[in-house]
């Protein structure tokens, strides 16, 4: 006899758990009330210069401002459900880069970002919003932005933090995701400083 329970079996394995169900929504929405947050002494700008591991399940308010040493971040194991975002909370313009490495063997996914340039300043909050990276290739940059394109083993994201111009403003927010076990998606909410144009080094490789 068929299972006449295999419909609702198969949804419950595609919804796969609650937490899964809770940071997929949360992170497409770019709203962190089930994240918990980073104690301020573990994010201030001295210590993020050194860089850490970040956690799954955890937002940073991190005050680094790219005026001292390059910062080097690691990703948590990309399990599936996976959720972990880091929020510029200083103006990150001191020409420095800040890193964010995945764990060995585990990778970005393949595809492109592209980041929209309103060149409205970070005043005007209604105009921004969150990007995602698309597992297509964007052939049109579109709000006047960029293309970014992540390769099929991207493990690495490198933005310098550019002077007078970018989006590394105070408020702007990196988010990864993981759907894939072994794979991170990436969301960037970015807040202008100056016109807003694309850091001089955005790049996923």
């Amino acid at each position: 006899m068929a299972n006449p329970l295999y419909g609702s079996n198969k949804f419950d394995a595609a919804l796969h758990s609650q937490k899964y169900i809770d940071n997929k929504m949360a992170y497409y929405s770019f709203v962190w009330d089930n994240l918990a947050l980073r104690p301020a002494a573990e994010s201030l700008d001295a210590k993020t210069d050194t860089g850490w591991t970040m956690v799954d399940g955890e937002i940073v308010e991190s005050l680094w401002d790219g005026d001292g040493a390059a910062a080097s971040m690691v990703l948590p194991s990309a399990k599936k459900g996976s959720l972990c975002v880091f929020r510029f909370s200083a103006q990150a313009d001191g020409a420095a880069s800040i890193t964010f490495t995945t764990a060995s063997s585990e990778y970005f996914e393949k595809g492109t970002l592209t980041i929209p340039v309103t060149d409205l300043g970070d005043k005007h909050s209604g105009a921004r919003r969150a990007v995602y990276l698309q597992r297509w290739v964007e052939s049109v940059a579109t709000a006047g932005g960029g293309i970014i394109t992540s390769g099929a083993a991207a493990n690495e994201l490198v933005i310098a933090s550019t002077a007078s111009n970018n989006q590394t403003h105070i408020g702007a927010e990196l988010a990864f995701f993981c759907e894939d076990k072994g794979l991170w998606k990436l969301g960037f909410l970015g807040s202008e400083l100056g016109s807003g144009a694309i850091n001089a080094t955005f790049t996923i490789s």
